[in-house]
C-alpha cells in the first residue's frame, strides 16, 4: 500500500505532464488513499484528460474529482 505522501507526488507529476494543466490550478489532497482533486481547468476536454490520466494510478482506495472547466481559466496552447 503505498503512502498519501507518494500518491500525492504520483498524482501532482502526472498531472504536470499534461499541457493544457498548470499543475498549480488543481490541487490534490489524500487521505487514507482516498483523493480529491479540485480546482479549474480551461475546458471539458482538459478536465476529462485530467480523469483519464490520474485514474492510471495505482493504489487509489478512492476518487472524486472536483474540477470545474472554467472558460476564463488562464489558457494554454493547445495542439
Amino acid at each position: 500500500m503505498r503512502t498519501d505522501a507518494e500518491l500525492k507526488a504520483d498524482l501532482m507529476e502526472r498531472l504536470d505532464a499534461i499541457p493544457a494543466v498548470n499543475g498549480s490550478e488543481i490541487e490534490v489532497s489524500v487521505d487514507h488513499g482516498m483523493v480529491t482533486l479540485s480546482g479549474e481547468v480551461d475546458t471539458h476536454q482538459t478536465r476529462f484528460q485530467v480523469e483519464r490520466t490520474v485514474r492510471r494510478v495505482s493504489g487509489m482506495r478512492g476518487l472524486e474529482i472536483k474540477i470545474k472547466p472554467s472558460p476564463s481559466a488562464p489558457k494554454r496552447h493547445h495542439h
